[in-house]
């Protein structure tokens, strides 16, 4: 009653003082600050929303009072970034009510309409990040293993994603998380207002009717170009532990446990053409379509099973293309398939010990996911049809296309209190005709406080290989030959890192290891023999002034040996960093190697500039410049010697419309010879993406790249509806130019071509 007294009071001050804005706002200002040192000593709020009929509400972007009424009323009047944790500017409230089904959230935000950033995007786009908006996170079990986030832009377009109680920002969000809601947005006169239908039984949580979860409100706007952040609860920057400070309690009763029965069928077709002349006429094959079959099934509340049969695991979307041109080892691609999007977090290691890419594939696949209070369970088992084959070395890694293949991953994790967790997995690959990898491991994280933590990874190896001709090579590693002939060996990999943050400090000391003989077959590992110690300090400082919002700098040692006690690296990194007007960051970070040693030569005194420009200042576009230059090693050269290194990077996004976004990019590498001025490697990648979206579930995308390095040129058009996580309609295709000799060539003269189609459709049985 008391919050929606004070919007009241707020929102008829507009009526009250009609022609004195000013006026208005010193009255809301002191409002605020005559409220917010007691909401400040509140750490903890308990909130009990009313119970309603789920016909009550019409999920359409509009806060209709006799939807929202009763709704419980929270007030996002904390500003934590880019001030720490003083009165808001803006004025936000987010609703809560629900049904025994559903969950129903709501938020109305007050802002000039012309200051929103807002566009129609596709479920899950990054790019939405670069826009307003609101979301809320969840915290079912509250005990800060992770947080479910749901979140929306002003004109309803999703995004969710799993908070994880991770130390590096990247790895503290893992948008593999998926779930089937609704919602709706529209701008008004005064801002905009958004409404979220949630059913409880696309959120995990404990057992049980009446439910006591965390939660929290937060929004994002940018004020003369500047981006803030706003929430329902202080953020308290000596804590690293973001999930764990989603501490609101929200009480929840008499809730009607539905358990998830759902089909997924699929049908897809394909046809390929190629020519071998430019005169030829491009010749196709016969169309090929194939049918599958998944099922989603709840054993209870908190744990699921899903089946495929046949499944579809082709990738959609093309990788951006990496410069590999002067690397001596494999590359890693993000995982994109959907059925790998459910619970990868639980098995996603600092030492790659999975690495669900090496699936290739399956024929047929199953995955076990539980998570109860204590503890959490993965399980993973398929057939792979072509199975790849990685063999991590000192100096190069060895990789191809094996046969088939039978793969398992068990991962169990248990929550021992508040603070530690420990867990163990094991994966399992067996070759058809003999051979094998397996791989045991245990893992713990410990929170000392809340600014330590510890974590720590041991995994085991055991590999037997397949008697197979996947490679052609004499070479020899450890002892052991690279060619497969049926050789034992057994290996270990550690990984150790304290960690610890405050408002302005912020340092890590690390150490890993992967001793010679050291595999992982449904893993990641492409180096081993190495013993690495690295040393980070970070001073971090918000100062948030108009003109310089927050900065940044500090070091980096890394220390490198091999199991044989020789030095293999040692190098410096002095960085300095700050988030300017306009919402642009910028980054300069010196790389000093004061020896690397490759194929038994040492390289002396080899230092790179890296500058790295990013910035949103518009709604209309957003830009990432990186610049590079130094020295480096040719490592594929005949002899390997140091170079002059020069790259660039250049990536864009242009909003013309709510609908139409271009997104151009060029990257260059060249590495030249210091001593006859040639290059051992120069090209380029260029990129150009074209989507235009009609609405939140249906889009038109165009992706074009050329590739200088392997003279490429392809185009893949893609029509894509995908109205949930799971229902999927594509039609697409793409168009290949290869062996390009030069830019004159006619890069639209295609040479091979492919056009495919796929309905994947969701059925709920329950």
């Amino acid at each position: 009653m008391f919050w929606s007294a004070l919007e009241l009071i707020l929102k008829n001050s507009y009526k009250l003082f009609p022609k004195t804005q000013l006026l208005r706002n010193l009255m809301t200002y002191y409002l605020r600050i005559l409220l917010f040192v007691p909401l400040l000593m509140m750490a903890q709020e308990r909130f009990e929303p009313i119970q309603k009929p789920q016909e009550n509400f019409i999920i359409d972007g509009v806060l209709d009072p006799k939807e929202w009424q009763e709704a419980t009323h929270v007030p996002l009047d904390i500003e934590f970034e880019p001030a720490n944790n003083q009165p808001a500017k803006t004025v936000s409230f987010g609703y809560i009510s629900y049904s025994k089904t559903h969950l129903y959230i709501g938020f109305r935000a007050e802002v000039s309409p012309s200051k929103i950033r807002a566009a129609v995007r596709p479920r899950d786009d990054e790019k939405m990040w670069n826009d307003d908006v609101v979301l809320l996170r969840l915290d079912p079990y509250a005990d800060g293993r992770n947080n479910y986030i749901f979140a929306c832009n002003p004109l309803g377009s999703q995004y969710d994603v799993r908070g994880i109680n991770a130390m590096e920002e990247e790895k503290m969000y893992d948008a593999t998380f998926n779930a089937n809601f609704k919602s709706a947005g529209r701008i008004t006169d005064t801002g905009y207002e958004v409404e979220i239908e949630i059913p409880f039984s696309e959120i995990p949580f404990p057992n049980g009717n009446n439910q006591t979860w965390h939660f929290n409100f937060y929004r994002k706007y940018y004020d003369s170009g500047n981006e803030i952040e706003v929430s329902s609860q202080a953020r308290d920057r000596d804590n690293s532990c973001v999930v764990c400070q989603t501490t609101d309690v929200l009480v929840l009763k008499d809730l009607e446990i539905k358990k998830r029965l759902e089909l997924l069928p699929y049908v897809s077709a394909a046809q390929q053409g190629n020519r071998n002349r430019a005169s030829d006429k491009i010749q196709y094959d016969d169309l090929t379509g194939t049918l599958g079959l998944g099922l989603n099934m709840d054993l209870n509340k908190n744990t699921s099973l899903e089946l495929t049969l046949n499944p579809d695991f082709s990738q959609v979307e093309a990788d951006v293309t990496q410069i590999d041109v002067n690397s001596a080892f494999s590359l890693q691609y993000p995982e994109r398939r959907p059925f790998f999007n459910r619970g990868t977090d639980l098995v996603r290691f600092s030492s790659e010990a999975f690495y669900s890419r090496a699936i290739n594939a399956p024929i047929m696949a199953t995955k076990l996911l539980s998570q109860g209070r204590k503890s959490r369970i993965y399980q993973l088992a398929t057939i792979d049809q072509q199975s790849p084959y990685l063999i991590a070395g000192e100096d190069q890694s060895y990789i191809a296309e094996g046969g088939t293949s039978y793969v398992n991953v068990l991962r169990y994790q248990r929550v021992l209190d508040k603070n530690s967790r420990m867990g163990f997995m094991t994966t399992n690959r067996f070759f058809e005709g003999g051979g094998s990898g397996n791989l045991f491991g245990l893992d713990g994280l410990f929170l000392i406080g809340k600014k330590w933590r510890l974590t720590f990874e041991l995994f085991k190896s055991y590999n037997v290989e397949p008697i197979q001709d996947w490679f052609d090579t004499d070479k020899e590693r450890f002892g052991h030959t690279i060619r497969l002939d049926g050789e034992k060996y057994q290996g270990h990999a550690f990984f150790a890192q304290a960690f610890r943050n405050t408002e302005h400090w912020k340092s890590y000391l690390l150490y890993r290891e992967l001793s010679p003989k050291y595999q992982a077959d449904v893993g990641f590992v492409v180096k081993n023999n190495r013993k690495h110690t690295t040393l980070y300090h970070e001073y971090q400082n918000i100062i948030n002034k108009p003109l310089v919002q927050s900065f940044g700098f500090g070091f980096k040692g890394d220390l490198v040996a091999t199991f044989q006690k020789r030095w293999e690296a040692a190098s410096t990194d002095l960085f300095f960093t700050t988030k300017m007007l306009g919402n642009t960051s910028f980054a300069i970070i010196y790389d000093f190697d004061w020896f690397k040693e490759f194929n038994g030569t040492e390289y002396r005194n080899l230092g790179t500039t890296e500058i790295e420009l990013n910035g949103a200042p518009s709604e209309k576009i957003n830009y990432r410049i990186n610049l590079m230059s130094g020295k480096d090693v040719a490592f594929n050269a005949a002899v390997p010697r140091v170079g002059k290194l020069r790259t660039y990077y250049f990536g864009s996004t242009i909003q013309f419309s709510d609908s139409f976004n271009i997104n151009p990019s060029i990257r260059y590498s060249r590495l030249e010879n210091i001593e006859n001025g040639g290059n051992y490697f120069e090209g380029q990648i260029s990129r150009l993406s074209l989507r235009y979206q009609f609405t939140n579930f249906l889009n038109l995308r165009i992706i074009s790249e050329h590739n200088t390095f392997n003279n490429r040129f392809f185009v893949q058009p893609l029509i894509q509806w995908n109205p949930n996580p799971a229902t999927i309609v594509y039609l697409g295709g793409n168009q290949n130019t290869s062996d390009i000799s030069d830019w004159s060539s006619d890069l639209l003269q295609f040479n091979r071509s492919q056009f495919f189609f796929k309905f994947q459709y969701l059925i709920g049985l329950n």
